[in-house]
């Protein structure tokens, strides 16, 4: 069964159960779907025992050595919307403080929303890619100064 054909499975057994989240691990990978106002949202991601580099570092993030940034990294592919909806207020500008739950942007892939989250705590220093531009999965999408506090 395709990746694709098993999330339809769960948003089935969803919809049928009145679930809004619903999380599976099979083999070596990790399916999460979440409803959401905006529609589903989901995480595809590979089960796999971290190095020890990954340990160190969360796994959507790089740090650049030369300016200790940290990069949230897109967790698929699809494309790249800055804003919820057209027309409303990017979630994230420059100079915003982020927390690992704040939302950073959209990433739509099969007709499918999908809230990206910072997992990280800092200010955002840059924005890489441009709203409504096709992204791959692993792309640096905004750059972080890192904080172990909250403005």
């Amino acid at each position: 069964m395709s990746i694709i054909d098993k999330v339809k499975q769960l948003i089935s057994i969803m919809n049928e159960n009145d679930l809004s989240e619903i999380e599976i691990h099979e083999d070596a990978n990790k399916i999460r779907l979440k409803k959401s106002e905006i529609g589903y949202t989901h995480t595809i991601s590979p089960v796999a025992t971290p190095s020890k580099l990954e340990q160190e570092l969360p796994p959507h993030a790089l740090t650049k050595e030369s300016e200790n940034l940290i990069e949230i990294i897109s967790p698929m592919v699809g494309t790249f919307y800055r804003a919820s909806a057209p027309g409303a207020d990017p979630c994230v500008n420059v100079g915003d403080f982020v927390n690992e739950e704040t939302v950073v942007c959209i990433i739509e892939a099969m007709k499918i929303m999908n809230e990206v989250k910072a997992e990280t705590v800092g200010e955002i220093v840059d924005v890489i890619v441009s709203d409504g531009e096709a992204i791959e999965y692993g792309q640096p999408l905004f750059r972080v100064r890192p904080s172990t506090k909250e403005n």
